[in-house]
């Protein structure tokens, strides 16, 4: 969002950081957010160790529709008048919901964290990243009521 909240774009007065720590920081803030936390859920049939993974947990409803990736159940909390710098996503208002779990009853914490990076070709690249923890109890797809860690970037 931009610093005033009147929705102008800020990309010629943000700091030029390298691509190693743009992904640090992100890493940082992932880590800092569960810190402490419940042991992670997984999407894959295993987990690390050979433990089961836990349910799946069903999603928002509602989102946006990102070609070609698809339908995304997903809600940018800000103000609406105010944008990203470079992709230019408004905000969906200061009460929507976080969490892109459904049935969730817990911890999030979402950071958008924008900038420049500069590739292994030379090339400068703008970048936005949407990271995101949730942490509690969630309902599963199978109605089964279960604790876990989720995170994403």
């Amino acid at each position: 969002m931009s610093a005033n909240g009147q929705g102008e774009h800020l990309s010629s007065s943000l700091p030029k950081i390298t691509r190693r720590q743009l992904l640090a920081g992100a890493g940082a803030a992932a880590v800092a957010g569960s810190i402490g936390l419940a042991q992670p859920a997984a999407a894959e049939s295993t987990m690390r160790g050979g433990a089961s993974a836990l349910p799946v947990p069903s999603p928002i409803p509602g989102g946006i529709d990102a070609p070609p990736v698809g339908f995304i159940h997903w809600f940018l909390p800000g103000p609406t008048d105010a944008m990203t710098p470079f992709l230019s996503l408004p905000g969906f208002g200061l009460d929507v919901e976080p969490s892109t779990l459904t049935n969730f009853k817990g911890f999030t914490t979402f950071a958008v964290i924008s900038g420049q990076a500069t590739g292994s070709d030379g090339k400068t690249y703008n970048v936005e990243f949407d990271v995101r923890v949730m942490d509690g109890e969630y309902v599963a797809e199978d109605g089964s009521h279960q604790y876990g860690t989720f995170g994403f970037l």
